[in-house]
């Protein structure tokens, strides 16, 4: 602040007509202290223009909603910059890139019948490795003005998006479509006793949709309400407000491909604090690693103990 006035001083001279050392004194500074000072405050200004640069452009292209501590991990700003995590936010701060608090309506499928005759299979579990629960949800997005609804199918471990299908149609054929990628991209794994879990939605519950989980020996579970499918619903949202925005589409017949680029870098690219600032890719490959044994225990609603992420 000092040195925006000073310099605002020291451009009119000739208008006020006193001897620069008068403002010196006033604020206690020197001629040389407030060079040294000039400098430090460009080179901030330098800095500040450089990583709101990379800010904007992440934002545009992997993650329109992305906080200041995914972009200080994703943009490597630690090691480009050498500035902690606290200097980082304070920039953010001041260069007015903070985010607003985001209201989320929540969505939910309708349930069916045939639901009911399964119970929650995942409260307060505790897993080690992927494919061991995948959990499914449907949202809603308006592209072109109009409605489409993405399937989404996640690995629990890895929060990897395992399977997905775009259509402006809510069928079944659809979340067949999602679950036919999840089982071709986890092709030669062993998926017995996977729990694929849902809230009930009627999609998931029709007679091939079981018959193909059945084939695999998928367990089938079921959320009693919307937050014991906050997983899914979480991870929909998530894709919803932070990535899908980042669609380039200047023509409607480019929405799918533009789709898998953005679940690509989803999967690929974009490191997660829950993961150990891994991706979800990454981390399935650590895996592979003997001495890398992490375990989550998932949300426990009947006793209300939430879900702990150990050794990631």
């Amino acid at each position: 602040m000092i040195c925006l006035l000073l310099l605002d001083v020291q451009d009119g001279p000739k208008e006020h007509g006193i001897p620069m050392e008068r403002f010196y004194d006033y604020f206690g500074i020197t001629r040389q202290g407030f060079r040294k000072k000039l400098i430090r405050f460009r080179a901030q200004q330098e800095l500040l223009k450089a990583i709101k640069e990379e800010v904007v452009l992440y934002r545009k292209k992997i993650d329109r909603r992305a906080g200041s501590r995914s972009l200080f991990h994703n943009l490597e700003i630690k090691s480009k910059y050498e500035i902690g995590i606290t200097k980082f936010e304070r920039l953010m701060s001041e260069a007015g890139l903070s985010l607003a608090p985001l209201r989320i309506k929540v969505v939910t499928t309708q349930s069916c019948y045939q639901s009911w005759n399964y119970s929650n299979l995942i409260n307060g579990l505790i897993i080690n490795d992927i494919n061991q629960v995948i959990v499914g949800d449907i949202t809603y997005l308006y592209i072109f003005r109009s409605r489409y609804y993405l399937f989404c199918l996640t690995d629990i471990f890895s929060n990897r998006i395992v399977g997905y299908c775009l259509s402006k149609r809510m069928r079944t054929l659809e979340a067949q479509i999602a679950f036919d990628k999840f089982v071709d991209l986890r092709k030669g794994k062993d998926l017995v006793n996977c729990i694929h879990h849902t809230d009930g939605g009627k999609q998931y519950f029709s007679r091939t949709y079981l018959a193909k989980a059945s084939n695999l020996e998928i367990q089938i579970s079921v959320a009693g309400s919307c937050l014991e499918n906050g997983y899914a619903e979480q991870r929909n949202g998530f894709f919803k407000h932070h990535l899908l925005p980042t669609m380039n589409l200047s023509r409607e017949s480019k929405i799918q491909k533009e789709l898998s680029l953005v679940i690509y870098k989803y999967n690929h690219q974009r490191k997660q604090e829950s993961l150990g600032w891994e991706t979800p890719v990454r981390l399935e490959q650590r895996l592979q690693d003997p001495e890398f044994n992490p375990s989550i225990k998932l949300h426990d609603h009947i006793r209300n103990v939430k879900s702990e992420r150990i050794g990631f």
